[in-house]
């Protein structure tokens, strides 16, 4: 890249806050953070983090994922799945490569 190309990158993420609740299909090519309540399917090109305080039920399909609150069902990640110190997981988990924070639940 030369010194006068500037890149316009913009990262986009679907978000779902604390207090909210979804129940259904969620389709997207952007990164999806979910910090309230989720229940159905999620598919995304992206990257799908599950925060602190946050819930999923259901099946979900991305390219990285990082569980910090709680999942139950199935999660499928292309790339990296991190499951960190807070995060709980009841399910199953397909991924090419996995980490489990030290206090991090899996079931």
């Amino acid at each position: 890249m030369s010194k006068n190309e500037v890149s316009n990158q913009v990262i986009e993420v679907n978000r779902i806050c604390t207090g909210t609740e979804v129940h259904g299909t969620l389709k997207s090519t952007s990164d999806i953070r979910i910090d309230g309540f989720f229940e159905g399917k999620i598919n995304t090109l992206g990257k799908l983090v599950i925060g602190e305080f946050a819930k999923l039920i259901g099946e979900a399909t991305c390219k990285s994922c990082d569980i910090w609150g709680e999942a139950d069902g199935k999660i499928v990640v292309k790339e990296v799945f991190g499951l960190r110190k807070s995060g709980k997981i009841k399910g199953k988990v397909s991924c090419q490569k996995i980490f489990i924070e030290e206090g991090g639940e899996f079931n």
